[in-house]
């Protein structure tokens, strides 16, 4: 059995080391078949603690091959010491940030205290928890347990691209209160957040390695943090307050400019595509998903756009033709004036 073991220690608990170690070997064995598995779990673990317990001032850290054959390939990782400063009646200590590929062997999570947050960011893969597999594409999320050992995996044949959140602690912030009473009662919170939201550009500002070389980083973290936990919250609360029904044929509308958005697409050419007023399209489409359809294709367009900055050494210009953006001066003005930054910027902040 793969076992992905994310045990940070703060300074105040590191002495805990050698109690935690028995009791995950102990675990271990008793997960396993008799006599099988002991060693090559205690010698991962402290393989892992001798990365976990380097002190996290403000670096990232990136995890070398070594970790490829547990099912996950950690790009990008992060912690977080201080944000108990800015929420103290919260619970939370230690957070871990990180951004990986999951393989098809996939990895397994257990901490009897610790939640974690997973957002897929590209491809498609499945958690399985409590028996129950589900299914994550790009945009959804899920903050689960940890204490239900919860599997992660990549679905046969897709490539699985993730940001995870783990966070130590109780997690009983007052400040996001649903979402503390929806991971002690149910141990699972599922959502989406598409192209475009506020949660989307905070799991961005978090991996950016702008955001670590800026000024006090520490406080901006814990502040992102907060704000990332709030929009978890407000989401749940906004769910539970109504519940709209969105007609189909926005729905339609949505899927169609989610697959087609590297082609020339007008409000004329969808009017036309789905037999409907352009005029009632707009006013109908921003009423249910909350932005204009341009607004929503150009979201998607600048999502895929950061992908491409990021995993390949297309310029910009050819970027730019395959989001469906083929004037470059005017694709460099969307993405400055929506990010703040420009294409070159993002890919050396990310790279």
């Amino acid at each position: 059995m793969d076992v992905f073991i994310d045990r940070s220690y703060a300074p105040d608990i590191a002495a805990q080391e050698d109690e935690f170690l028995a009791e995950f070997i102990e675990r271990a064995g008793a997960a396993g078949s008799p006599g099988e598995g002991v060693s090559a779990e205690e010698e991962y673990l402290a393989l892992f603690m001798a990365h976990s317990l380097e002190e996290p001032q403000g670096r990232s850290e990136l995890v070398t091959d070594t970790y490829l054959h547990q099912g996950l390939e950690i790009k990008y990782s992060k912690f977080v010491s201080n944000y108990s400063r800015l929420d103290p009646s919260s619970g939370i200590g230690l957070i871990r940030l990180s951004s990986a590929s999951v393989t098809q062997e996939g990895f397994s999570v257990f901490s009897a205290d610790a939640t974690l947050m997973c957002y897929s960011l590209l491809g498609e893969g499945e958690v399985v928890v409590g028996g129950r597999g589900i299914k994550l594409r790009k945009y959804d999320f899920v903050w689960l347990d940890c204490s239900q050992r919860p599997h992660f995996r990549a679905v046969p044949g897709r490539s699985w691209d993730c940001a995870f959140v783990r966070v130590h602690g109780t997690a009983d912030s007052p400040l996001f209160a649903d979402a503390c009473r929806a991971l002690r009662e149910d141990g699972l919170i599922q959502l989406t957040f598409g192209a475009g939201t506020r949660f989307r550009s905070l799991i961005w500002q978090l991996l950016s390695a702008r955001t670590e070389s800026g000024p006090n980083p520490e406080t901006v973290y814990s502040h992102l943090l907060l704000s990332l936990f709030v929009e978890v919250d407000l989401a749940i609360v906004s769910a539970s307050v109504r519940q709209v029904i969105v007609p189909d044929i926005i729905t339609a509308i949505q899927s169609y400019l989610d697959r087609n958005y590297s082609r020339s697409i007008s409000l004329d050419s969808l009017s036309h595509t789905f037999s409907i007023s352009k005029y009632h399209m707009s006013r109908e489409f921003k009423r249910y998903v909350g932005k204009s359809p341009n607004d929503y294709l150009i979201d998607i367009r600048l999502d895929r756009a950061k992908e491409l900055l990021v995993d390949s050494k297309r310029t910009i210009a050819e970027i730019g033709q395959l989001v469906g953006i083929p004037n470059t001066n005017h694709f460099l003005y969307l993405f400055k004036n929506r990010e703040g930054l420009t294409p070159s910027a993002f890919r050396k902040q990310r790279i």
